[in-house]
C-alpha cells in the first residue's frame, strides 16, 4: 500500500501509477504530467467524412489490384496483369482511372479534403466502373471476360459511391436538405 504523493490519499498497488520518481493516483495523474497526457479523440470530434473517404482509397487501392487480375480468358489479357496489355483498351481505361484516383486519395489523406477534388475522385471511381463494364460488354476479339473486370467493377462502384458519400458530407447540406 501506498500513498499518492499529489493528495495523500491512500493507493493500492494497482492504482499507483509511477512518475517521475513519484507514485501518483489516476486524479493526480493529468496534472502532473500536463501536457504530456494524450487526451483520447472523442469519436463525435472526427470528421463526418472521414470513414467514406477511407473507403474511397480502400475502393481506389482494389481497383488497382484487380489490374494484376487476368481481364479476358484467352489472349493477351489471360495473364497475370491482365489489364495492362496493349490490346486491351477498356482496361487500359479502368487502370489509368484507378492508378490516378489511388495516388490522389494519397495526395489528399493527410490534408485538408475539399469538395471540388472529392467531385474529382468521384468522376475517377465513375470512369473505372466504365471501363470495367466496357471490358465485361465488349471484350477484345476472339475472347471472353474474366476475373479482372468484375473485381475492378464492384471496386470502382465501391470507391466512386463513397467519394460521392464523402463529398456530400464535406460541402455540407444543401438549403434544399435542410
Amino acid at each position: 500500500m501506498a500513498g499518492c504523493d499529489g493528495c495523500g490519499r491512500p493507493l493500492c498497488l494497482a492504482c499507483a501509477v509511477p512518475v517521475r520518481g513519484r507514485v501518483l493516483g489516476s486524479e493526480c495523474l493529468a496534472a502532473a504530467l500536463g501536457s504530456d497526457v494524450r487526451q483520447d479523440e472523442d469519436v463525435s470530434s472526427r470528421a463526418p467524412w472521414a470513414a467514406p473517404w477511407a473507403l474511397t482509397g480502400a475502393g481506389f487501392a482494389l481497383s488497382v489490384a484487380a489490374t494484376i487480375l487476368p481481364w479476358t480468358r484467352f489472349g493477351e489479357g489471360s495473364g497475370l496483369f491482365g489489364a495492362w496489355g496493349r490490346t486491351t483498351r477498356w482496361s487500359a481505361l479502368a487502370t489509368v482511372a484507378a492508378v490516378l484516383g489511388l495516388g490522389l486519395w494519397f495526395a489528399l489523406r493527410k490534408g485538408v479534403v475539399r469538395w471540388s477534388w472529392v467531385a474529382v475522385e468521384t468522376a475517377l471511381g465513375a470512369i473505372v466502373v466504365l471501363g470495367a463494364a466496357l471490358a465485361i460488354v465488349r471484350p477484345p476479339p476472339f475472347t471472353r471476360p474474366w476475373i479482372g473486370p468484375w473485381f475492378a467493377l464492384g471496386a470502382g462502384l465501391l470507391s466512386c459511391a463513397a467519394a460521392w458519400t464523402t463529398r456530400r458530407r464535406v460541402r455540407g447540406p444543401r438549403a434544399a436538405d435542410v
